[in-house]
């Protein structure tokens, strides 16, 4: 799973975003070193046929859905099932999007106890989320993460990792709807080198945030 990111370089954030020819502002980025769902981010989709930068919020309830049916956002999906599951399988079909992000925390456990880590890339300053968007009925955006199956190296912390799409792919990625070049996507994440380390607790809250929450 991946329920906290980093996303508080901005020089990263623009470095990938320049990959899609797209600016983020500094006046208009708030580094936030402790994003959990609900947060409010920057993300990248296909907006009126145009690939744009766009402000989501991370996590959604589908609207379909019952009061009471979700008593949390979804702000994961799994990629094994995403073409089956009636909240995720309109989206990835025609919905994709990514979230720019410099790394992500995940917590390893051994009996009661569980150790923070922060996960970065080893040759790049931010990596590309792989995430599914939907249109809330105000009219802004919320957006899901994507995971699979951890690469070897993540095996050590987590069974589970965010799908990263590489920079060069980030393009067909929203705009591709092949089936097969999709899950291809969601599943190749071996060439991945990771940077792992562990950080203190502090990152634990969801209310902590700053530099700190990497130390």
């Amino acid at each position: 799973m991946c329920g906290r990111m980093n996303i508080s370089d901005h020089e990263g954030i623009q470095w990938l975003l320049e990959q899609l020819g797209l600016t983020l502002p500094a006046d208009k980025f708030t580094p936030k070193f402790n994003v959990s769902p609900t947060a409010a981010l920057w993300g990248v989709g296909v907006v009126r046929q145009a690939i744009s930068l766009e402000p989501m919020q991370w996590g959604y309830i589908p609207p379909w859905a019952k009061e009471g049916v979700f008593k949390k956002p979804l702000f994961n999906a799994r990629s094994e099932t995403i073409w089956e599951k009636p909240s995720f399988k309109n989206l990835i079909r025609r919905y994709r999007a990514i979230v720019p992000a410099n790394g992500f925390y995940e917590w390893s456990r051994k009996g009661k106890e569980k150790d923070a880590h922060y996960i970065s890339l080893e040759n790049q300053p931010a990596m590309a989320l792989a995430s599914i968007v939907q249109t809330h009925a105000d009219g802004y955006l919320q957006c899901c993460l994507i995971t699979t199956e951890a690469t070897n190296q993540m095996q050590q912390v987590h069974h589970r990792q965010p799908v990263i799409i590489p920079p060069d792919q980030v393009e067909e990625w929203l705009t591709n709807d092949n089936q097969d070049f999709l899950n291809d996507c969601m599943s190749s994440q071996v060439e991945q080198q990771f940077e792992i380390r562990k950080v203190s607790g502090y990152v634990n809250n969801s209310r902590h945030d700053g530099p700190e929450c990497l130390d």
